[in-house]
């Protein structure tokens, strides 16, 4: 409960009135210690109400006249308000729950789907989040002072310029003392923590949340190495280096047995990744050698760098700098081979033999453990060559070789497969599925069964729905997609007819010539010599 007698303020937002009716009337609402002050019909009506009652809760709907929800959300959150904002649709698009949640929304649910029970526990779900964020906020301005304090500035400073190797003996010592690091730093070992997926997550946020939650995170770091480590928790320094990386300097001057010091490392190394285990951010740990001497520190960083980048390769919690294990820097002659191949590939159609090279490709990577940089700057060769892209985005997802079978998937999709009509704005989620389905599975004998298993719909009612809101029944939509791909195979393949019928998903020679001539006039011989 926000209070011991308060409740939250919560306001309704739908252009349906039966649905503002059906809603208010759910007895959910005051169980969870919720009270409805403002039910209004679109955005407009909202952003009035919003500025003379300041709710705690928005419960919105997308789809409105006048001011859509999406519209409203923007402008609730431009007027700086922390409202938390759920989300309602009668339909599960993703691109509406992506804008949503980018833009501010804090929970997306279907209306179809709410009654008491499920009404209950999104509310429930809501006070546990503002609670939090409540919680965070004072946490937040308790880090906020101590970025005010500069110490961490001054760390940060301290321990770039190591690794840069641009100070003196004597710079260090006096930059060691003014940032009131108490470890020299003569045996050292650094372990690397590493958001993979940063590039994509500092995007959603501001550059002051940034800093926040690597303030945060520093802390709680701090507390668990105090825990283990106790008065000595000072020898063991950690810092945001950006870009999603995070160091802890593990100083282990005092400790002269390699036994010891390699049981400390392995410790912190613990440590650091039960920390990060709770995080909301997954991160890569990579860990290295005990370097002896002032140089050390350098060498070790230089260690943990290099390692963290066989996590691309390696599915381990916490990875050791093993000098045997080394990043390849360039891509694999193979991969220039597919380069001079691909545009003749995606002229001919030749889907076979370009997914034989790509996996070609990545295997030699695996085995050379090329740089992720090199194998993404490759990715975007081919994108030119072939004239797709692959946005910054959607290459600093793949935090693992694996996923460079989607890369593929992706040029299957571009290139080789047809696309048949169009599907209408207003088609459903279930129609939608059924095309995608129809499209990346033309090619083999598929029937309406397999399509209504596919999207979880009985088949007769699919065919019903396919055809009111495609204007054409599924066996005509079938039956065009091939035929658009057979048109495109007899101009840019020297394939033999019987074979393009094949390959267009046709195991009938004559039915094929016969729908062929009845959708374009002409046979697909008299097709192929126009080209």
């Amino acid at each position: 409960m926000k209070g011991e007698n308060a409740m939250y303020r919560t306001m309704i937002v739908d252009d349906d009135f039966l649905v503002r009716s059906y809603l208010k009337q759910l007895d959910a609402w005051e169980k969870a210690g919720y009270e409805i002050t403002a039910d209004v019909r679109d955005g407009e009506e909202a952003l009035h109400a919003v500025r003379e009652q300041a709710p705690d809760v928005i419960v919105t709907d997308i789809s409105m006249p006048l001011m859509d929800g999406i519209e409203l959300i923007r402008k609730v959150r431009e007027m700086g308000l922390s409202a938390y904002i759920i989300v309602l649709s009668c339909h599960d698009d993703f691109n509406y729950v992506k804008e949503a949640m980018r833009l501010g929304a804090n929970e997306y649910v279907l209306k179809n789907s709410l009654d008491e029970d499920s009404l209950f526990e999104v509310l429930k779900n809501a006070e546990h989040h503002m609670n939090s964020l409540k919680k965070r906020n004072s946490e937040e301005e308790r880090t906020k002072k101590l970025i005010e304090a500069g110490s961490q500035s001054l760390k940060i400073r301290f321990f770039n310029e190591i690794v840069a190797g641009d100070m003196s003996s004597k710079e260090r010592e006096e930059r060691r003392i003014e940032a009131g690091i108490k470890g020299k730093y003569i045996n050292s070992a650094v372990v690397n923590m590493f958001i993979p997926a940063w590039m994509v997550i500092k995007d959603s946020q501001s550059p002051a949340e940034s800093e926040q939650y690597a303030a945060g995170f520093i802390e709680r770091l701090s507390a668990q190495l105090q825990m283990l480590l106790g008065e000595e928790h000072s020898r063991a320094e950690t810092v945001s280096l950006g870009g999603g990386i995070f160091c802890c300097f593990l100083d282990l001057s005092d400790l002269s047995r390699s036994s010891v010091m390699k049981q400390k490392l392995t410790s912190v190394a613990s440590a650091c990744f039960k920390c990060c285990r709770e995080e909301i951010f997954d991160y890569d740990i990579a860990v290295s050698n005990i370097c002896i001497g002032e140089g050390g520190i350098r060498q070790a960083y230089q260690q943990a760098r290099e390692t963290i980048k066989l996590s691309f390769y390696e599915d381990r919690d916490i990875l050791y700098f093993d000098s045997q294990k080394t990043i390849g820097t360039k891509m694999p002659e193979c991969a220039q081979e597919l380069l001079n191949h691909v545009r003749d590939y995606a002229a001919g159609r030749k889907e076979k033999e370009m997914k034989e090279e790509f996996f070609r490709v990545i295997e030699a990577c695996r085995e050379t453990r090329t740089d992720p940089k090199i194998i993404f700057r490759w990715i975007r060769k081919l994108d030119t060559a072939v004239g797709t892209e692959h946005s910054q985005e959607e290459l600093f997802k793949l935090t693992h070789v694996d996923q460079l079978s989607d890369i593929f998937k992706d040029y299957r999709s571009r290139i080789f497969l047809g696309t048949g009509k169009k599907v209408p704005e207003n088609a459903g989620t279930q129609t939608r599925q059924a095309v995608q389905y129809i499209r990346e599975h033309f090619k083999e004998q598929i029937g309406l069964q397999e399509v209504a298993d596919a999207v979880g719909l009985n088949f007769a009612y699919l065919s019903y729905l396919f055809k009111q809101e495609m204007g054409i029944g599924f066996s005509g939509f079938l039956l065009e997609l091939r035929v658009e791909y057979a048109k495109d195979l007899l101009k840019n393949t020297s394939y033999k007819i019987k074979d393009v019928a094949v390959e267009s998903g046709f195991n009938d020679y004559h039915y094929f010539s016969k729908a062929f001539k009845r959708l374009n006039g002409v046979s697909p011989a008299e097709y192929r010599r126009k080209f």
